[in-house]
Formats: structure tokens, C-alpha cells, sequence
């Protein structure tokens, strides 16, 4: 079906002008781009700030676990060298496991928890090595496992030396 007769609205053409054609890319563009932006700029931002970025964890070693032969309770050494920015102070916690226990659960597979124990490595400057034997709260029937279940820094250096050049 064809429609032969006049046009409905003489002189008047289907076309958008240019200026509100402008006006919708623009506006697609800006809700666009504009989140997209802020999103890139987000992820090269974060990735700035955290380039450099250590944790206290890879400062701390656990050198030695053994169970002790008299008393049956594990022994770990514990060996911290700092790498940090400023002197500060380490606290590691240490968890103990009986590797024969049948403790299920929190993903530790066939081993059940001996106890946990805390030592605190005070005041070390950058590069400073210290080293402590701790002993755990109870005995183990069979091979101890032993875990750095975390470790904190915390500067001891002044505000005014922390950073250099500061006044």
C-alpha cells in the first residue's frame, strides 16, 4: 500500500537539526566516559599508592618448629628482619597446631590447634634482626605445625624524623 496523496505537513522535513543532534552525543558521551574515567583513574590511583606496599608478614620468619622433648609442648624461633621505613615495633602472633590432631574445620585439614602465643619485637630500625624462641601453651602428641597467624608494625619513629625533609 502506497500513499499517493499530498504531504501531510507541506515544507516541513523529517531530519533532527544539527544542534540537538550535538546536544544527545554530547550528553551520551558525558554519561559515559565520565564514569568510565573515574573508574581508570580510580585503579591508576590505588595502584600508585600501593606499589611499594609491604606487609609486616614478610618481615617475620619462622626458622624452627619442634616439639620439646620434655615437656612435649612446641617450640618455634621466630626470626624478624625488619625492612620497614622507620624503626617500629613488630608483634607477631603464633598459632600452634597438633599435626596428629583431628581437628576439621577453618580449613586447616587434619591438624587441631595447640594454642596461640604473642611476642613482641620492640623498637627495630630498618634492616635491625632480632630473634626470640617461643614456646607453646600446650602439649602435642605428635609433629607441631606452627603459623604466623599475624603480624602488626607500629612506628616508634618521632612525627618530625618519620618523614625526611620535614621541619
Amino acid at each position: 500500500m502506497t500513499y499517493s496523496g499530498e504531504p501531510l505537513f507541506p515544507g516541513r522535513r523529517n531530519r533532527i537539526p544539527p544542534w540537538v543532534m550535538a546536544v544527545i552525543v554530547l550528553s551520551v558521551v558525558v554519561v559515559i566516559l565520565v564514569p568510565v574515567g573515574f573508574v581508570v583513574s580510580f585503579f591508576y590511583v590505588w595502584g600508585k599508592n600501593h606499589e611499594n606496599l609491604r606487609f609486616p608478614s614478610d618481615d617475620v620468619t619462622l626458622s624452627s618448629c619442634r616439639q620439646d622433648a620434655v615437656t612435649g609442648r612446641p617450640v618455634v624461633e621466630v626470626l624478624v628482619v625488619s625492612e620497614a621505613a622507620q624503626r617500629g615495633t613488630f608483634t607477631v602472633h603464633v598459632e600452634f597446631r597438633d599435626a596428629r590432631g583431628k581437628g576439621k574445620g577453618k580449613g586447616e585439614g587434619n591438624s587441631s590447634p595447640a594454642g596461640k602465643r604473642t611476642v613482641v619485637f620492640k623498637d627495630l630500625e630498618r634492616g635491625g634482626t632480632e630473634t626470640e624462641e617461643v614456646v607453646g601453651p600446650a602439649p602435642v602428641r605428635g609433629r607441631p605445625e606452627c603459623v604466623v597467624a599475624d603480624a602488626t608494625f607500629l612506628s616508634t619513629a618521632l612525627a618530625a624524623t618519620s618523614r625526611p625533609g620535614a621541619p
